[in-house]
């Protein structure tokens, strides 16, 4: 593996020193038959991995490396599709490009999306954009917060770390940067304080969401997968600075030519906020972080070439309940340390043939006094992805790739010790194919190789979309997905099969004069989970107690997501609501029965609107969230987790005022997170006996945020 790291690296790395030619930057205007601008239609060069968007007036701006004659290509939902000839030798005044509209069934072509939720700039058949995210209020500047708000998502209140999707507790979703799985995309876990995610979001050009049915490319994930692509070779050079409650953060971009180096330093400390504001758990030692992070960007004549390298550390301390004795608090002592190395090379010999090698390095490190108990935690993961894809025809594309991952875990908590190492290997092909421009097939097979259980698992996986109308199609999609034990198992010698999924989804998409509607139902079908033989049920996470052990758990989980925007009624206003219902069970683990898991909430509803006045230069957001009650454990009860919590709701304000002060571009802005100050309770804790309990709360009632970000580049008020 080592060999492989050091030459991977040395080939990626003579990749980039390949000859950059001068950029050229192309302007144009893009309208339709009457003159009218088309807003947001994708703009790119045929065959490269240069593109961009055009903006509400059909303005764009493109710059590309590439020399002589090319095709530009040009989409919008709703137009025939055009390829523009260019000589980029030649170029040097704005272009104009006149799009037709499409007839009949032929206004669009149909695009498979079911399972899927794309927030992309370089996309025609997308709800949402990757600014739409973080710019809601109840996102808080978190990429994970600000996926909550979409269909299919649990909102857990705050007592939960991770991403829980149609039933999936938070390990059945996988995180992935630019193709690679990230082991830890968390900050470590406290009990009963949900974490924020690592990730920078200034460094986002897209996210793609998979609740289901995705694609054959990923595995290990029974649940959903969330793809974050990260920013290309940026525009120009730029310095920014941040400053909030919370702590400072300085970014900046330097641009060399064809080449681009990024940095990113942050530092946190939250007890300066936490002074000021009211908390329902003790932080004698506020959570801090410091983190620095450099990427560098190159771009060839047919390539781009990304490299990234991250640390952190961070710490804290607080008290929490004592998981043995519900009615008393033990103090919990983090200290966390953690290193990513990512790189990945995209690489196009013709136009089409595309050519993507990606490969990272992590290392986590977590040294936790929990009382008198020493408790430590580490984990390693070395990754390698390879992938071909072949566009053999306008109709027809193939992919195919490999995956080989290696991690490693060791933990100790006081006497007790446990560690393993596991290798999964991976292979996969996928076809799509359009034999008319209303109808299109993926279907995918992948093979997935685990070294401890010594056993191969086959995936096959199938998607299809088709057009009914001018604005609208059909989908649907069921494949098969495997992922390996949860490592509270692997950690003590056990070593059962992987796990199993079965998906079944259809799904129904609008998209016209910018409103759109989705609906989506689905099923899964869980077999093969983990469950504990003849061991009494405990909630406590870190029991050690497992008994026998063996893969003869199930359950199902189906249910129903609903989506709609509205960008046009009201000038300057937007709006999305999203629905989720989802009835789920499962007998697993140590469950004496099949039951509804305590991280489900059967009904969840979003609300989430912007205002963007013009001459306020200010940006307004207004968010509700709502979930229904979740179960709880209660040892009295006759039934296993019937009992429920009470709903929980939120209602949150964003305000950015965008401004200048001297040279420099200042968005001022506030978070109001619970403006209604409502008391939730997120379920309850027993002691053993059952006699007492306690609420389980939100780390606060009502947070109050607010700062500043300054640039010397200028940035727009939708990007706030």
């Amino acid at each position: 593996m080592k060999r492989i790291k050091q030459s991977l690296l040395t080939a990626m790395i003579i990749c980039t020193s390949m000859k950059a030619y001068n950029q050229t930057i192309i302007r144009g205007s893009i309208t339709d038959e009457h003159h009218l601008p088309v807003s947001y239609a994708n703009v790119s060069i045929s065959g490269t991995t240069e593109g961009n968007s055009a903006d509400s007036s059909g303005h764009f701006k493109l710059i590309t490396m590439t020399k002589g004659k090319q095709l530009l290509k040009v989409s919008a939902l709703g137009f025939e599709t055009l390829q523009y000839p260019l000589n980029m030798d030649t170029v040097s005044s704005i272009i104009y490009i006149k799009l037709k509209h499409s007839s009949g069934l032929l206004l669009a072509e149909v695009e498979i999306t079911t399972g899927s939720i794309d927030a992309s700039n370089d996309k025609v058949l997308t709800h949402i954009k990757p600014v739409d995210l973080l710019s809601n209020a109840s996102s808080q500047g978190d990429i994970i917060g600000a996926v909550q708000n979409l269909p299919g998502v649990q909102r857990n209140g705050g007592d939960q770390t991770g991403l829980f999707v149609r039933g999936g507790d938070a390990s059945e979703t996988m995180v992935l940067i630019d193709g690679i799985t990230v082991q830890n995309p968390f900050f470590s876990n406290v009990p009963g304080v949900s974490q924020r995610s690592r990730f920078n979001p200034f460094q986002l050009k897209g996210t793609s969401f998979s609740t289901g049915g995705y694609s054959a490319r990923y595995g290990q994930a029974l649940s959903s997968i969330l793809d974050l692509q990260t920013t290309d070779l940026p525009e120009k050079t730029m310095l920014s600075a941040g400053a909030n409650l919370g702590g400072l953060m300085l970014s900046g971009t330097q641009r060399i030519k064809d080449n681009a180096l990024e940095f990113y330093g942050n530092y946190t400390n939250y007890g300066p906020y936490y002074s000021l504001s009211n908390t329902n758990y003790d932080f004698y030692c506020a959570p801090r972080s410091a983190g620095a992070s450099s990427r560098w960007i190159s771009k060839t004549d047919k390539g781009l070439f990304k490299i990234n390298l991250g640390y952190n550390s961070s710490s804290s301390g607080t008290t929490v309940p004592n998981p043995d004795d519900v009615g008393s608090l033990l103090r919990f002592d983090l200290q966390n340390k953690n290193a990513l190395l990512n790189a990945s090379y995209d690489y196009w010999p013709s136009h089409q043939l595309r050519l993507f090698i990606a490969t990272a390095f992590s290392k986590n490190s977590d040294d936790i006094k929990w009382s008198d108990t020493t408790f430590t935690r580490d984990d390693n993961r070395d990754q390698l992805r390879a992938e071909l894809s072949w566009q053999a025809a306008n109709k027809f594309k193939v992919t195919t790739g490999t995956e080989l991952a290696y991690y490693s875990y060791a933990q100790q908590f006081d006497v007790h010790q446990g560690k393993f190492s596991e290798t999964l290997a991976a292979a996969y092909l996928e076809a799509e194919y359009k034999p008319l421009r209303w109808l299109a097939f993926k279907p995918g097979l992948r093979t997935e190789y685990s070294r401890l259980s010594g056993k191969a698992d086959v995936a096959p996986r199938l998607s299809l979309a088709a057009k009914i109308s001018v604005h609208s199609q059909l989908g649907a999609a069921s494949g098969i997905f495997y992922q390996s034990p949860p490592t509270l198992y692997l950690l003590q010698g056990y070593r059962p099969s992987q796990q199993k999924a079965v998906h079944y989804l259809v799904n129904y998409e609008w998209i016209e004069r910018n409103r759109s509607l989705r609906i989506e139902a689905f099923y899964k079908d869980y077999s093969k989970l983990v469950r504990e033989i003849g061991t009494k049920y405990s909630p406590n996470p870190y029991r050690f107690d497992l008994g026998m052990i063996n893969n003869s758990g199930y359950g199902y989980a189906r249910g129903i997501d609903f989506f709609w925007r509205d960008k046009s009624s009201v000038k300057n206003f937007d709006y999305w609501i999203t629905y989720s219902f989802i009835d789920t069970k499962r007998y697993y683990q140590n469950y004496p029965s099949s039951a509804t898991p305590d991280f489900v909430s059967k009904h969840n509803l979003n609300l989430v609107t912007k205002y963007y006045p013009e001459r306020l230069h200010t940006v307004f957001s207004l968010g509700y969230n709502y979930a229904s009650g979740r179960s709880y454990y209660n040892p009295l009860s006759t039934s296993f987790l019937k009992e429920k919590s009470p709903a929980y709701h939120n209602l949150s304000f964003k305000a950015s005022y965008l401004t200048n002060i001297r040279k420099m571009f200042a968005a001022w802005y506030i978070n109001i997170d619970n403006l209604s100050n409502y008391k939730n309770v997120l379920g309850y804790r027993y002691s053993t006996d059952g006699r007492f309990k306690n609420p389980v709360l939100p780390p606060q009632y009502r947070a109050i945020f607010f700062g500043v970000y300054l640039s010397i580049s200028e940035f727009k008020k939708d990007e706030l």
